[in-house]
């Protein structure tokens, strides 16, 4: 007769009355389930890549000059950004936060701390270094409010971000990078071809990708996110795990405010609006459900790969801005719903 998964293990935990577990967190992959996510991480890779190259076939054989440079500058810029931020969102996600609704103020609030202090002649890496900083101090800020406040994550971050917003529209009506600067400068030149800023973008989702089952944070955030009470009653503090997590998912955002202000000649507060729907939708379609607790990371490479790359399709063949969401908007919700689905299947 075959084991009982640890997953079932965890659940069991909880039911004896008394019953008590020594701290650990070396079962704590398991949670999200060796049986699980390997399967529907691999078999969500290869749906991605499948419609991505879907997608590129499909407009360049309709036009072929849609393989051009320009095409593939502005999908792995766009990358650059939305890699970084959906790598954050993932991370709350996973751990059980569901959603980080602040994505908008997380990036452009850091972004403009960084241009102003460039345009005011100061050093491009203390720009950097206080951009990280400010997008840290964000995620922190969230996480206060959150833990000691024992409120929703989800109301919590959309309050912070209206405020963040309408206080960033009196201030940045149009944030100038100065083309002189060095961080500007590096952000505009290439390495194989490809943008800087890219390749920024594809050490954060292979690094972090890495580390997420295999260190003790990242390990206790899937436990708390596949099994809060058993992952409580083996000694993990769900208030530490949720500080590190939104912490963390503040500094990925001040990442990449620093890539995008350094692939921008100016910007305005709006901009970042958009980012908010397309790192949910890029962390759903990656396979990373809303339950928390299971999800690869490695795979939203190819969802932020193909939310990239749809805009600009639309863009190249004509399709006015107001209609290059749908698609997206489409996708999430296809996404949303074999997520339901699968929370379906594996609570019978």
């Amino acid at each position: 007769m075959s084991q009982p998964s640890q997953f079932a293990r965890d659940r069991q935990a909880t039911a004896p009355a008394g019953a008590a577990a020594a701290p650990t967190d070396q079962a704590a992959p398991a949670i999200a389930g060796e049986g699980r996510v390997l399967p529907e991480g691999v078999a969500t890779a290869v749906s991605l890549a499948v419609v991505w190259l879907l997608v590129i076939a499909a407009s360049a054989i309709d036009k072929s000059s849609f393989l051009s440079r320009e095409t593939v500058l502005s999908v792995t810029f766009t990358m650059a950004v939305l890699g970084v931020l959906t790598v954050g969102q993932s991370l709350v996600t996973i751990s059980g936060g569901v959603l980080d609704l602040s994505v908008p103020t997380a990036l452009i609030l850091p972004a403009w701390v960084i241009a102003t202090m460039l345009s005011g002649g100061i050093s491009g890496w203390l720009a950097v270094v206080v951009g990280l900083a400010v997008g840290t101090a964000w995620g922190f800020f969230n996480a206060a409010i959150i833990v000691f406040g024992k409120l929703n994550p989800i109301i919590v971050t959309l309050g912070t971000n209206f405020a963040g917003v309408a206080i960033l529209g009196i201030y940045v009506q149009n944030a100038v990078v100065p083309n002189h600067a060095g961080l500007s400068t590096w952000g505009k030149e290439y390495w194989l071809g490809l943008p800087n800023v890219f390749w920024v973008m594809v050490i954060i989702v292979a690094v972090v990708g890495y580390l997420l089952p295999r260190t003790r944070i990242g390990r206790r955030a899937i436990a708390v996110g596949g099994n809060p009470q058993a992952a409580k009653m083996r000694g993990i503090s769900l208030r530490k795990t949720r500080f590190g997590i939104f912490t963390a998912a503040g500094f990925l955002a001040g990442l990449a405010a620093v890539l995008f202000t350094a692939s921008q000649s100016s910007f305005v507060s709006a901009d970042g609006t958009d980012y908010l729907f397309l790192t949910i939708a890029a962390t759903l379609v990656a396979g990373i459900g809303l339950s928390g607790g299971y999800g690869n990371l490695w795979v939203t490479f190819l969802s932020v790969g193909l939310l990239s790359t749809i805009p600009t399709t639309l863009a190249f063949f004509g399709v006015p801005a107001l209609w290059q969401n749908v698609p997206a908007g489409v996708i999430l919700v296809i996404a949303v719903a074999i997520d339901g689905f699968r929370r379906m299947r594996s609570a019978r």
